[in-house]
């Protein structure tokens, strides 16, 4: 969406969320223009491109003398041919029907991070999740009430299915994913579409860029600065019940460079049970429930995106205040929580380094 505003343009990039991942806006002052040239010195301009894929859409802006775009996609379909479990033929969904499979240099890398931030989070962030989703009906995203004879329903299956739930009872052996038990499948959405966005901006760095923003499904990868020559400003929306892409407020705007953005939330997909709980669609695998606790919205800012996306959904998990503690102890990192207490009143959360990217004070 293209808003003019007298001799300037303002140019809003809104994407849909995939399962936890909440809208987030980028905002850039000027407008852009695509320019080939002969050589990368010469007539260089910001280019700006957008399209879907893997469900979702995408929006790039970088400043280069040709488009990159197709190189792009060729990286994202060697991404999709790994870690998608959307794509029957992947790594990936390979794995989770027990085929004999050589293990690919994206999967590994993901895996490894899994097991990095499983750790990290007392075994709270795992990949091995997905079967306590299934069971909650969360896999497709879910908003509704459940009656109380289907919540028991299904509570009397959770610990069977805890049973394989755990990334300890997998390995990499030989080069092949080990399981302790067949049942165990995996769903790596939860860091593998910030993977995705890491693979999309070495396209860039490989190319020599400078200057560009990669956005994903709402997740970002930025690096230099925006056409106007500042650095790139975000906006987070504000975790309202009923949101979406056409509608909704920003809660802050953030001004960064150099680093990648993530946001989780969960006021958008959630039950209400009959008697009034709301329950998340963030499963703790070691309860094997939804949490239930405060937090609403948590953003990210690191190095990388696969990482910013796994604490994002590790915070989401831990509730507001494991997860600031948790945070204000990691190097590199600074997050922002929205949450409300129990008599439903809101508040804020932020690291000292998040309060430096501010635009404005709060």
């Amino acid at each position: 969406m293209v808003v003019s505003l007298q001799n300037e343009a303002t140019i809003f990039y809104y994407t849909t969320p995939k399962m936890n991942k909440t809208t987030i806006a980028i905002l850039s002052a000027i407008a852009l223009t695509a320019c080939n040239a002969p050589t990368q010195q010469q007539n260089e301009e910001y280019i700006k491109e957008e399209g879907f894929i893997f469900g979702t859409t995408y929006h790039i802006t970088y400043k280069h003398h040709k488009s990159l775009q197709e190189q792009m996609l060729k990286k994202l379909r060697e991404y999709d041919n790994s870690l998608s479990t959307y794509n029957p033929n992947s790594t990936i969904s390979k794995i989770n029907r027990n085929e004999d499979t050589e293990l690919d240099t994206l999967f590994v890398n993901v895996y490894n991070k899994a097991r990095e931030i499983y750790e990290l989070s007392g075994q709270r962030f795992d990949i091995t999740v997905r079967p306590l989703s299934q069971l909650w009906r969360f896999t497709n995203g879910h908003s509704d009430t459940i009656s109380i004879a289907t919540f028991d329903s299904i509570m009397s299956k959770v610990d069977s299915v805890k049973s394989f739930i755990g990334l300890n009872k997998t390995s990499i052996i030989d080069n092949k994913l080990v399981k302790a038990d067949p049942r165990i499948t995996l769903e790596a959405a939860a860091l593998a579409e910030g993977y995705g966005i890491d693979i999309a901006a070495s396209v860039f760095e490989e190319n020599g860029v400078s200057d560009y923003m990669v956005e994903l499904g709402g997740e970002l990868h930025l690096k230099g600065l925006n056409p106007n020559g500042r650095k790139w400003r975000i906006s987070i929306d504000r975790p309202d019940e009923g949101s979406n892409e056409f509608n909704h407020t920003s809660q802050c705007i953030i001004s960064v460079s150099n680093c990648a953005v993530s946001t989780s939330g969960s006021y958008r997909q959630f039950y209400y049970t009959a008697d009034g709980h709301r329950l998340q669609h963030t499963i703790n695998p070691l309860t094997g429930r939804p949490v239930e606790h405060g937090l609403l919205s948590v953003t990210v800012v690191g190095p990388n995106t696969i990482t910013t996306d796994a604490l994002s959904t590790t915070f989401m998990i831990l509730g507001p205040d494991e997860a600031y503690e948790l945070a204000q102890s990691l190097p590199n990192i600074e997050a922002y929580f929205i949450f409300e207490d129990k008599e439903g009143n809101r508040h804020e959360t932020m690291t000292e380094g998040f309060k430096k990217l501010l635009v404005s004070p709060k």
